[in-house]
């Protein structure tokens, strides 16, 4: 197995040991549920090289490796908020995140 793959498997399994953290204490099912999404979305991101000033999703969007960074760590921020019982900073956060991915997201084309 590959650096890229090993670090890949690395990040799902951090961001999935987050998301089950965070499925417990202060959150409700719909946060939770919001969290999981995002976290499948975030978890998605790639550079297509080493090193690469930015990381594309699946569905085409395109984010700097800055913002990438900053909404994995938000992401973990969440699950900690929710873990420690903070629902409201939990939600705070989550809004500002999902108003980051929504911006990036490329329109459908039809």
């Amino acid at each position: 197995m590959g650096n890229k793959a090993r670090l890949q498997a690395g990040m799902a399994l951090l961001l999935g040991s987050s998301a089950y953290a965070a499925g417990g204490v202060g959150c409700d099912v719909k946060l939770i549920t919001s969290l999981h999404e995002c976290e499948r979305f975030v978890g998605s991101l790639r550079a297509d090289k080493a090193g690469q000033m930015r990381v594309f999703a699946p569905d085409g969007s395109e984010f700097t490796a800055g913002q990438a960074s900053w909404v994995k760590e938000q992401l973990r921020l969440i699950a900690s908020a929710c873990s420690d019982g903070d629902a409201d900073d939990a939600a705070r956060r989550l809004a500002q995140v999902q108003h980051v991915l929504k911006g990036q997201r490329r329109p459908s084309q039809s």
